[in-house]
């Protein structure tokens, strides 16, 4: 079994990926860490030196190629969902959750992470406030599409989430 988790930005599925990989001792991919493990740059630099379209590539192949893989966690990249080829190969491919946050939990998160400026390149020419709100409502009905269940991570801790994904999933096993 593959589970994809799907997002906005910290929304925590990097964060989660690990510990419902742990888990459920399933091994863990982060498709944003494998393509810049593979060409050796990272995001931002990918983006700058070829753009978004360039990185949107790269970025499916990437997902293409864990076709064959199973008993993954695999915590995608936010933007993922906007080719709707890569919504269809989630979809069909593994278990989708939608990890979603509400606007301030997001804003919170991106704020006190200092890491997340200097990784997470900007998506629009805005500030990071019209940016969020902006993408967020773009992107959300794409992630209800290709998402088979909705878990909202903004007042739980990560252990918490891990076990309500971890009942939800017992349920579509059964």
């Amino acid at each position: 079994m593959k589970i994809f988790l799907i997002g906005y930005r910290c929304t925590g599925k990097t964060t989660l990926g690990k510990i419902l990989a742990h888990h459920l001792n399933f091994d863990f991919i982060d498709t944003d860490l494998l393509i810049e493990k593979h060409l050796g740059s990272t995001i931002i630099e990918i983006i700058e030196n070829q753009g978004w379209g360039k990185f949107r590539q790269i970025e499916k192949q990437t997902l293409f190629n864990i076709k064959n893989i199973e008993d993954t966690v695999i915590a995608t990249g936010g933007g993922i969902i906007i080719d709707p080829d890569n919504q269809q190969f989630i979809k069909k491919n593994g278990f989708c959750i939608w990890l979603d946050a509400d606007i301030k939990t997001i804003m919170v998160r991106l704020n006190t992470d200092n890491k997340n400026r200097a990784l997470r390149p900007a998506l629009t020419n805005k500030d990071l406030f019209s940016e969020t709100n902006e993408m967020v409502k773009k992107r959300n009905p794409l992630y209800k599409n290709t998402a088979h269940i909705r878990i909202d991570t903004s007042f739980h801790t990560p252990e918490e989430i891990v076990n309500i994904i971890d009942r939800r999933l017992k349920d579509v096993r059964q």
